[in-house]
């Protein structure tokens, strides 16, 4: 331990020449400040700690022996793999109380503004390490583990979101920990509002994870209103709307999809079913002719046909059904089709001709 290395991340001082002079010390704590910082400069690092924290005794806030502690932590965390977590702990502790006194500091010095600017490039190193412990730990399968850790390093920096997506990932993959999993986000939403993908995932959410459409809606029409043109969301809103049998609006939505994707057939199936729902099925044709230029296959001729016969149209009912005939010269029900809109047509012929086609069959 005595030759421990010293990851150094700035000049190494060998006096208080910075901070010592600004920060009154007992004699005894002087002393120490003297000894440790020559024991340090030797690389002797069990006994420049011992002085450290002796200076700390009589200094809680002392600039320099808190910049020296972290850097000691740090590097024990990166020499010593075992005592990582507890290391880069106490490394991003110390160097935080060492900042906030360099801060405090008047004057502040360009002195002082680079060891400022060093030691905050450690402390967020030190939170990545941690972080990355954390992660190891939750892709190993140990996440009681992990979430403990990623709650230290919420309570460390309040400010990043990183530690409660993770937290979320873990809860949303354990269906007995859904309020975990929605507290979380939420808390994931409290700091950062107007971020596209937390509204995407809180929608998601309570679209899939809780049916609670309403709730959804609300997310993604402020989805929205940041990416108009985001077919995906249109889509999912069109489906939230259905679902709350707002119909109007959901053959809005998907219009609005229709005019950015003309030949996007999930909508235009969705349209369809909605506009037949309520009836507009002069709407529900429409959708139903575009699905079928696109794909005239044996389902769509087949719907098609029993809505004209739902329509009354027993002419276009006889072109789509013998379509449906040819397609598939097996179907008992395109054929029954084309004989009722013969009869209904009082095409006599026609009625005959697949009559004794239905005898055959």
């Amino acid at each position: 331990m005595r030759n421990l290395s010293i990851i150094v991340l700035a000049v190494i001082l060998l006096t208080t020449a910075c901070a010592g002079p600004r920060q009154k010390l007992s004699p005894k704590a002087n002393v120490a400040l003297r000894t440790a910082n020559m024991n340090y400069s030797q690389k002797i690092i069990e006994d420049a700690e011992k002085n450290y924290l002796i200076v700390l005794e009589d200094c809680p806030e002392h600039a320099e022996a808190l910049n020296r502690m972290g850097r000691i932590s740090y590097a024990r965390a990166e020499q010593i793999p075992g005592t990582a977590l507890e290391n880069y702990t106490k490394a991003f502790d110390y160097v935080s109380k060492s900042i906030e006194t360099y801060n405090s500091f008047d004057p502040f010095t360009d002195a002082d503004r680079r060891e400022v600017k060093e030691l905050t490039d450690l402390r967020t190193s030190s939170w990545t390490r941690i972080f990355q412990i954390a992660e190891k730990e939750r892709t190993d399968g140990n996440t009681k583990q992990a979430v403990e850790i990623y709650q230290k390093l919420l309570k460390m920096d309040p400010q990043r979101d990183e530690p409660l997506r993770m937290m979320y990932e873990v809860y949303s993959d354990d269906p007995s920990k859904s309020e975990l999993a929605e507290q979380t986000l939420m808390e994931i939403y409290a700091k950062n509002p107007d971020d596209v993908g937390v509204l995407k995932n809180l929608g998601a959410f309570y679209y899939n994870e809780k049916e609670d459409y309403a709730k959804a809606l609300e997310f993604y029409e402020r989805v929205k209103v940041k990416e108009p043109t985001d077919v995906n969301t249109l889509q999912l809103i069109a489906t939230c709307q259905f679902e709350l049998e707002m119909y109007e609006e959901a053959l809005s939505s998907l219009q609005m999809v229709l005019n950015i994707e003309p030949q996007n057939t999930d909508a235009l199936f969705d349209a369809k079913v909605i506009a037949h729902k309520i009836k507009n099925f002069d709407l529900a044709l429409e959708y139903m002719r575009k699905l079928l230029a696109i794909h005239e296959g044996e389902e769509e001729l087949r719907e098609i046909t029993y809505l004209l016969a739902e329509m009354n149209r027993p002419e276009e009912m006889i072109t789509m059904a013998e379509k449906w005939y040819e397609l598939n010269p097996t179907s008992k029900d395109a054929v029954l089709m084309i004989i009722n809109a013969a009869k209904a047509t009082k095409n006599k012929t026609l009625e005959t001709k697949y009559s004794n086609i239905y005898k055959e069959m």
